[in-house]
C-alpha cells in the first residue's frame, strides 16, 4: 500500500507541474496581463506543498520573470509584479541556503538567469545587477557547506563579466581570522577562490554572461591578477592551524588558480616545503607539484626534494587514490639525464623491490619506468649484469636508508626482475623479461599504464585462449575399460 500510495504522489506532482507550465503560458498568454496566478506561484515557494515539486515551480517562474523582462512595454496593471519579482529573490536566495544540494543549485540556475534577464531588460532602470550576484556569494559562503554549487557557480565564472565581479566580491566577502575558527566557511570560500580562473583558455573565449554593450565589459587581466594576488596573502595569512582537508584545499588553489599568476612565485617556497616535509600523502604530493613548477619556471633547486620523493614510495602507496599522480610527477622529476648516478639507482632499487609486493598493474609500470630509467642513464645498464644469484644474499643495497645517495644501490643488481620472470601473472613476467635482451631504443609510454585497471589484467587473461593438452590418446568404443587399457596396468578398480 506505502508503494502504490507514493507511485500516486508522484503522479500527482507530476499532473501539478504540468498544470503549472499551462497557467504560466495563459498567464504570459493573456492581454490584459493578469498576475493572479504569479502570486499562486510565489506563495506555493513560500509554503512548500509536498503535492508541488520545488525545482519545477523554480523553473516555471524563471520562464515567467525572463519573458516578463524581456518586454519593452508593460500594462498599468501588470506593473504589480515588480514586488512580486522582489519577493521572488528573497525566497531563491532563501533557496540558496538549502540543505537539499538539487534544490541549491536549481535556485543558483535561475538566479543567474534572472541577473541576465535584469541587465538586458528594457524596462529595468539600471546596469549590471552587481548588488544581487554579491548577495549569491554572500549566501554561498557564510552557509553550509557549499563545495558542489560553488563548483556549480564555476561555469558562470568562465564568463568574463562574472569572473570579474566574483574577484572583487571574494576580496570583500574573505573570511576573517584563521579559518580554523570557522572551518566550513573557510572552505566554502576557499572553493569559490578555486572557480576564479585567470587561463589563457578563459581570457582568450571571451565569454560574457550578459551579452550588452553596459559596463563591466572590459576585462583588464592586469587589475584582475592583482586581487588575485591580493587573496593569496589573505589566504596564506589565515592558513595557520588549519586541518588537513583545508591545507590540501589550499594547495590546490595555489597550483590551480594561482601560481600561474603570482607577482612573486618564490614567496611561496616556504609555505610548500613545510607541506612538503610536514605531511605524507596528497598534502606532499600537492606540494611536490608545486615545487617542480618553481624549479622548472624560476629555474630554483631544492636538493632534498628527490630524498622526501624516494621517502614516498613504500607499499601503503599501492592502496592510496593518488599513486598515478606520483608514478607521472617522479617520472618528471627524473626525466633529466644529468642527476647522479647513484641517486637514480637508488630509484631503481627502490622500483624493483617494490614490484615484489605490488598488485600486478603497478609491478608492470615499475616495470617499465626501470626500463626507461636505464635507457636514460646508460651507466645503470651495470646493474642488469651483476650476479642475480649472489646478490639474493649478499645484496648491498640498504632499503632502510632515508637518504637515496648513501643507499648503495650502484653496487647491487637488479636480481629482483629475475625473479619476477617466474610471477605467476603472465603480464609481469613478461615486462621483467626486458632484461635478458637488448634494451629497447624508445622509452615506454607510462601513461597508458596509469590508466590501467586491476580488473582489466583480470579480464584479459580470461579472454586470452590456453593451450589444449591432450588428455586421452585412445578412442573408447564402450562404457567398460579394454584390457589393454593403460590405466589397468597401474590402478586396480575396488
Amino acid at each position: 500500500m506505502k508503494r502504490r500510495a507514493s507511485f500516486e504522489g508522484s503522479s500527482l506532482t507530476e499532473q501539478n507541474t504540468r498544470r503549472m507550465r499551462l497557467q504560466a503560458n495563459a498567464m504570459l498568454n493573456a492581454s490584459p496581463f493578469d498576475p493572479t496566478p504569479l502570486a499562486k506561484f510565489i506563495l506555493n515557494l513560500k509554503q512548500k506543498p509536498a503535492n508541488i515539486d520545488q525545482n519545477d515551480l523554480m523553473a516555471v517562474l524563471e520562464v515567467i520573470f525572463t519573458n516578463l523582462l524581456k518586454r519593452e512595454s508593460l500594462e498599468p496593471q501588470a506593473l504589480q509584479w515588480d514586488s512580486l519579482y522582489t519577493e521572488t529573490w528573497s525566497l531563491l536566495l532563501d533557496r540558496l541556503g538549502s540543505s537539499s544540494q538539487v534544490e541549491t543549485q536549481m535556485a543558483l540556475k535561475v538566479c543567474m538567469s534572472l541577473i541576465k534577464g535584469e541587465a538586458t531588460s528594457p524596462v529595468v532602470e539600471g546596469d549590471w545587477p552587481i548588488g544581487k550576484l554579491k548577495s549569491i556569494l554572500e549566501i554561498l559562503i557564510n552557509g553550509p557547506e557549499r563545495t558542489i554549487v560553488l563548483k556549480e557557480f564555476g561555469k558562470y565564472t568562465k564568463c568574463l563579466d562574472v569572473l570579474n565581479l566574483a574577484i572583487k566580491f571574494a576580496l570583500e566577502l574573505a573570511p576573517t581570522g584563521d579559518y580554523q575558527h570557522d572551518t566550513i566557511k573557510a572552505m566554502n570560500y576557499l572553493s569559490l577562490v578555486n572557480q576564479l580562473d585567470l587561463g589563457k583558455a578563459v581570457l582568450s573565449a571571451q565569454k560574457y554572461h550578459v551579452d550588452t554593450n553596459k559596463s563591466h565589459r572590459s576585462f583588464n587581466y592586469e587589475k584582475a591578477r592583482k586581487k588575485l594576488n591580493k587573496i593569496w596573502r589573505g589566504i596564506i595569512a589565515s592558513s595557520n592551524g588549519i586541518d588537513e582537508d583545508l591545507h590540501r584545499m589550499v594547495l590546490v588553489v595555489l597550483l590551480e588558480r594561482i601560481l600561474p599568476h603570482m607577482e612573486n612565485p618564490i614567496g611561496v617556497t616556504d609555505f610548500l616545503m613545510n607541506s612538503l616535509h610536514e605531511y605524507d600523502g596528497p598534502i606532499a604530493l600537492l606540494a611536490l607539484q608545486g615545487i617542480f613548477v618553481l624549479m622548472q619556471k624560476q629555474n630554483i633547486t631544492y636538493p632534498d626534494v628527490y630524498e622526501k620523493l624516494y621517502q614516498m614510495f613504500h607499499a601503503r602507496v599501492f592502496s592510496n587514490k593518488y599513486k598515478s599522480r606520483l608514478f607521472y610527477l617522479a617520472d618528471i622529476f627524473l626525466t633529466s639525464t644529468h642527476l647522479p648516478e647513484n641517486l637514480v639507482a637508488a630509484f631503481v632499487k627502490r622500483f624493483a623491490r617494490l614490484a615484489l609486493k605490488s598488485p600486478p598493474k603497478d609491478a608492470v609500470i615499475m616495470i617499465r619506468f626501470i626500463c626507461n630509467l636505464l635507457l636514460r642513464h646508460t651507466g645503470l645498464q651495470k646493474l642488469i649484469r651483476g650476479d642475480p644469484l649472489a646478490e639474493q644474499v649478499t645484496d648491498p643495497y640498504n632499503e632502510k636508508e632515508n637518504d637515496p645517495v648513501k643507499t648503495e644501490a650502484l653496487n647491487s643488481s637488479l636480481w629482483e626482475l629475475h625473479f619476477l620472470q617466474k610471477n605467476a601473472i603472465p603480464e609481469v613476467a613478461n615486462a621483467a623479461t626486458f632484461i635478458n635482451n637488448p634494451l629497447p631504443i624508445m622509452e615506454f609510454d607510462l601513461g597508458p599504464l596509469l590508466d590501467v585497471e586491476d580488473s582489466r589484467i583480470f579480464d584479459d587473461l580470461l579472454k586470452s585462449k590456453a593451450k589444449q593438452y591432450m588428455l586421452s590418446y585412445e578412442n573408447t568404443k564402450t562404457l567398460a575399460l579394454t584390457e589393454d587399457y593403460i590405466v589397468t596396468k597401474y590402478f586396480d578398480l575396488v
